[in-house]
């Protein structure tokens, strides 16, 4: 999964915190090709390609879509010092003009009291529901 969200990454919406020589933390951002995704209707082949990598050069929306601290140093400035980072490289494009922080659960207590600390307003809540469907599948997750 990795290497294909490097395949359209911006390497200044990366951001990983260090301790010594070992990544304690990251912050993961990405330009929103969710608008090509819907017009190519998923499709990136033939032609679709195309239209998403314009997107990419065109949209004025960030996803920040992953984040996480080694549980250990949660607590210590280190998200502070990520989300900072993240908000010059964000404010030094002048392209950008929106972000939107996805996929926090509405569980993660934690993340949500961070994120309103550093004045994000939620109107969207992400939920995992399971259900146990009783087949040789096992357990079916929505979200």
């Amino acid at each position: 999964m990795a290497s294909q969200l490097l395949w359209f990454a911006d390497p200044k919406l990366i951001k990983i915190v260090m301790k010594d020589d070992r990544p304690i933390g990251f912050l993961f951002a990405y330009s929103d090709v969710s608008a090509a995704l819907q017009r190519t209707k998923g499709r990136l082949f033939p032609f679709g390609w195309l239209t998403l990598l314009r997107e990419l050069k065109r949209t004025d929306w960030i996803n920040i879509n992953g984040a996480g601290m080694v549980e250990e140093y949660r607590g210590s400035g280190g998200t502070a010092i990520l989300y900072s980072e993240m908000f010059k490289s964000v404010t030094e494009n002048p392209r950008y003009r929106h972000a939107e922080v996805v996929q926090i659960g509405v569980e993660n207590d934690k993340m949500q009291r961070e994120m309103q600390n550093f004045g994000i307003d939620f109107y969207k809540m992400h939920r995992t529901y399971v259900k146990d469907i009783g087949n040789k599948l096992g357990v079916l997750h929505f979200s």
